[in-house]
């Protein structure tokens, strides 16, 4: 136990001396939550640029009007030529044409339903009002977002002239604890994220560059053990995650006001926990395959940036091609990303709280086991 402690205030030490390790593992988790929470905290003004041409005059004004009553849009009036050219520019999400005729064919369109209604009889079908709108197909989401809009406002306007309800509705319902925004989707991504480089360069880096230096050689003289030594340096990595962890949670509250189910503390820092020595021991793993100092930084980059951008963490999982899924499914951060949304957010989820723990959990020990096998205590020719 002396051993093990000696050795803990030793690599707290050498960590205080690391200035790359304590970039990566405190200065850059911080300053990446703090550019996304400016760039997503003010989320909710969003709107679009919408352009409106009423080629049919004051018989369609109030069909204009309606589309600058909904929040959302931007909206610009002007000729077909000067909007569409806007359009074309980036400067509109989309352009609404309302062309001459709408209003004289709304009115007879409502006059031949009111004949029938008086009547009893069915009345000859008036030709509808088209309305045109331009966007551009590139943009796919924003004029999605746009389109539904548009025919949201089309509908109403119909039901309040017609007097007729849709057959169908839908009721929202949220069953979330609370609106959640993308600063509050984020964060617990922002802290896996943190969690593997802490594995990965504050871990992998260093174990090397004690193997190149002679230190480890030395201490293998010693009757010290391997798991002594791996233990040691693995639980003070594992105090480094939680104070990643409360910095980082920190940051998000005070400055962004990022909502935290604080009920589930004690699952969350389980989850962050278990995550944290897993990729240490990933980390243990990757220092015993490399030789050199120069030969480890190639080797941790690697799976860095395979899980950063697969796992999920930055954007949805369903967003990637289905010939992905089984790497992204493999992944040890795509499932500590996920159970960390679930225990802070208590966001949805893709995948069951059981089965994030249970594979975190194999790769931790599959890890464990390997990091001793593959340990050396002199460099490696």
């Amino acid at each position: 136990m002396r051993s093990f402690i000696y050795l803990y205030i030793a690599t707290v030490r050498e960590f205080r001396r690391d200035f790359s390790a304590l970039f990566w593992t405190l200065a850059f988790p911080i300053m990446f939550i703090a550019i996304f929470g400016v760039i997503f905290s003010n989320e909710g003004d969003i709107s679009f640029d919408l352009g409106v041409v009423n080629e049919d005059g004051a018989a369609s004004a109030p069909l204009a009007a309606s589309f600058e009553e909904i929040g959302a849009f931007e909206v610009t009036t002007g000729t077909r030529e000067d909007e569409l050219a806007a359009l074309k520019d980036g400067d509109r999400a989309a352009v609404i044409v309302i062309p001459a005729g709408t209003g004289a064919a709304l009115d007879q369109y409502f006059s031949r339903l009111t004949e029938s209604g008086e009547s009893g009889e069915s009345a000859d079908p008036a030709n509808p009002a088209p309305l045109e709108i331009f966007y551009d197909p590139a943009d796919q989401t924003t004029s999605q977002v746009v389109i539904n809009l548009v025919d949201k406002v089309v509908a109403g306007m119909n039901e309040q002239m017609t007097g007729i309800p849709p057959a169908l509705t839908v009721q929202s319902q949220e069953v979330s604890a609370d609106d959640l925004r993308s600063i509050d989707y984020l964060l617990p991504g922002v802290i896996a994220m943190s969690l593997m480089q802490l594995g990965l360069f504050a871990t992998a880096a260093p174990l090397v560059s004690l193997r190149e230096k002679q230190v480890l050689r030395r201490m293998g003289a010693t009757p010290l053990s391997k798991t002594t030594l791996l233990a040691s340096q693995v639980a003070f990595r594992v105090t480094t995650a939680l104070i990643q962890f409360v910095l980082i949670v920190a940051v998000g509250y005070i400055i962004f006001d990022v909502h935290i189910e604080m009920g589930n503390l004690p699952a969350i820092l389980g989850v962050v926990i278990l995550g944290a020595m897993t990729f240490i021991v990933l980390g243990y793993v990757l220092a015993g395959l490399a030789k050199t100092e120069e030969a480890v930084q190639g080797i941790i980059s690697l799976p860095n940036f395979i899980f950063m951008f697969l796992s999920g963490i930055f954007f949805p999982v369903d967003m990637m091609p289905n010939w992905m899924r089984p790497v992204v499914d493999v992944i040890p951060l795509t499932y500590l990303g996920d159970a960390l949304r679930q225990t802070m957010i208590d966001a949805g989820s893709y995948f069951s709280m059981t089965r994030s723990v249970v594979i975190l959990a194999a790769w931790l020990v599959i890890c464990a086991g390997l990091a001793v096998r593959v340990f050396r205590w002199e460099p490696q020719a």
